[in-house]
């Protein structure tokens, strides 16, 4: 019996490695914008914290205006973070939709692969059959004589 060689193996094999490529970047992509995310909380916590000692505590105006800018600066990082993660999020979309075509096209190469494992096993159906029919008109033929 002869080993079914699937024609296009290697390209399916490429395809797959690309897709699993680019499930890896989403992957590292998900992970930054769980890091900024984190990092947006502390900044959000930090500025609660200099927000709330501004209005309990009696302040010195140099003092007041020392947290007044770094509130300010801490907001400046707030939107630069917003920025990334939108961006981030706006390439993450990009790489899902370039996923979801390498798995239709990783899908096709599979499909096309059934289909010749299919055709090939159906020879080999029919080449047993031929061989098993010569087998039987030999004896056939040996038993008459």
């Amino acid at each position: 019996m002869a080993k079914f060689n699937y024609r296009f193996t290697a390209l399916l094999n490429a395809k797959e490695i690309l897709e699993k490529k680019i499930k890896e970047e989403i992957s590292i992509i998900n992970k930054e914008i769980d890091n900024l995310k984190w990092q947006l909380k502390i900044i959000a916590e930090e500025r609660l914290k200099i927000q709330r000692e501004m209005i309990e505590q009696p302040l010195k105006v140099s003092e007041f205006r020392s947290a007044k800018m770094y509130d300010s600066h801490l907001e400046k990082q707030t939107l630069s973070i917003k920025r990334k993660i939108e961006m981030l999020k706006m390439n993450k979309e990009q790489k899902q939709i370039e996923l979801v075509e390498k798995k239709k096209e990783v899908r096709s190469f599979e499909i096309l692969k059934e289909n010749q494992l299919e055709a090939f096993l159906l020879e080999e159906r029919k080449q047993e059959l031929k061989d098993l029919n010569e087998i039987a008109i030999r004896n056939y033929s040996g038993n008459q004589k």
